[in-house]
């Protein structure tokens, strides 16, 4: 498995500036999905107008794009977790801890937004959150990433309230106008996903604690510990932590991913 096809590690991009969390429209996705229609007839549907209520076919063309992006375009295991998840229903926390999950993995700028800009206040816990923070990562991004640079004041502004928004939507951040940060909801199936992809990624043993993807959650290597302790007595992986010493098994399945 090419880490590429899990994980967006190229330059920073608008990608969902229009588009958002896009938690309804996956629900109905995934819902027609778990009623038996395949992926294929998925997007038909989608592009006639007949799961998503846009009305223009452009519209439609584009949101499949972006959605088939940050969502379905990853291993196998992917789609199945989704519609695994989406069995409680579409505002479950399992299924939009999930889509929080892979949005943030298939976008680089949210990604390092997260793990690294608001990491940082939540660990000096600075909770308020506003569109200077993005400004910031964006400015310093600008020298290694010129297309940073060239975007315009309204995109970026616009790049900046979307992802807000959007990880709003996610459980990441609360408030309307003032938005402050609170630690996200991360139910189980949804860490052992984020274990599975750090395993077909080649992450083992301690590093999965220190792996800054756990950030997404705001979690500490404390609380990893914890999530595959938890893991683990639900017998889905086997893990003992003894001081320094860390003895992290998952499925052989996994690991035959990497």
């Amino acid at each position: 498995m090419k880490t590429t096809e899990i994980r967006d590690s190229g330059p920073y991009n608008g990608r969902y500036i229009t588009k958002g969390a896009m938690i309804a429209e996956m629900g109905a996705l995934v819902g027609a999905l778990n009623a038996g229609l395949p992926l294929a007839g998925a997007r038909a549907r989608v592009l006639d107008g007949a799961l998503f209520p846009q009305r223009a076919r452009a519209s439609r063309e584009r949101m499949w794009d972006v959605i088939n992006y940050a969502y379905l375009s990853g291993p196998p295991w992917t789609i199945a977790a989704l519609q695994a998840a989406y069995q409680a229903g579409p505002q479950n926390r399992e299924f939009v801890s999930l889509l929080y999950l892979l949005f943030t993995l298939r976008d680089h700028l949210t990604y390092d937004f997260v793990t690294q800009t608001l990491w940082a206040k939540w660990s000096a816990g600075q909770l308020a959150v506003s569109n200077a923070d993005l400004f910031g990562l964006m400015d310093q991004a600008g020298a290694a990433q010129p297309q940073v640079a060239r975007l315009a004041s309204a995109t970026r502004l616009r790049l900046a309230q979307n992802i807000l928004t959007s990880l709003r939507d996610f459980g990441l951040l609360t408030g309307t106008h003032s938005k402050a940060l609170v630690r996200p909801v991360l139910p189980l199936a949804t860490a052992e996903h984020l274990l599975r992809v750090l395993t077909a990624e080649g992450v083992r043993g301690a590093g999965v604690l220190a792996e800054p993807t756990w950030r997404l959650f705001l979690c500490r290597e404390a609380d990893v510990a914890d999530v595959l302790g938890r893991l683990a007595q639900a017998q889905r992986i086997r893990f003992e932590k003894v001081g320094g010493t860390v003895v992290l098994e998952t499925p052989e399945a996994w690991r035959a991913e990497a």
